[in-house]
């Protein structure tokens, strides 16, 4: 199963809804699409704008391979599946996004060894058929966290 996910952008990303919908048509295989507030709705795919995050989560460990914008939230969601990961960025160029920070993100992502940027859409097809090795050696650093939050919080009622 090929999952792809929009994230929560208030705004449409039809270019890479089609793309998914135009592969979904040409293979043999499921594929589902979380759409987000788009209008785009897809054709040849299973879709959904919402669902909890342990839907997303449990959808995600069965797939294939992954395909994400490059927002963080959605970036770490598929992280911690395990599965192969290919980033299509939501691009200003397109109105998908207010900039084109996602591009950015990705780069580092893919220069880590997390997944592949795709930059040209139609390159799309071949990372499907092909994706990425998972990268499994992921791991959240919420420890470091809670303590820094919980040192915040011990010195401001001190204060």
């Amino acid at each position: 199963m090929i999952y792809a996910t929009v994230g929560t952008m208030y705004l449409d990303f039809p270019r890479l809804i089609h793309k998914m919908d135009e592969i979904a048509a040409k293979i043999d295989e499921e594929v589902i699409v979380q759409i987000g507030m788009g209008q785009t709705i897809p054709k040849h795919c299973a879709h959904f704008d919402f669902r909890p995050r342990e839907e997303i989560l449990e959808i995600q460990r069965r797939a294939r391979v992954i395909i994400c914008h490059a927002g963080i939230g959605s970036i770490i969601d598929a992280l911690q599946a395990g599965q192969p990961l290919v980033f299509v960025p939501r691009l200003k160029k397109f109105k998908e996004h207010n900039s084109d920070h996602q591009v950015e993100m990705a780069e580092i992502m893919q220069d880590r060894g997390w997944g592949r940027l795709i930059r040209d859409i139609d390159d799309l097809d071949e990372a499907c058929a092909n994706p990425p090795k998972a990268y499994t050696g992921y791991k959240p650093d919420s420890a470091r966290l809670i303590n820094t939050l919980r040192e915040t919080i011990e010195a401001a009622v001190k204060r």
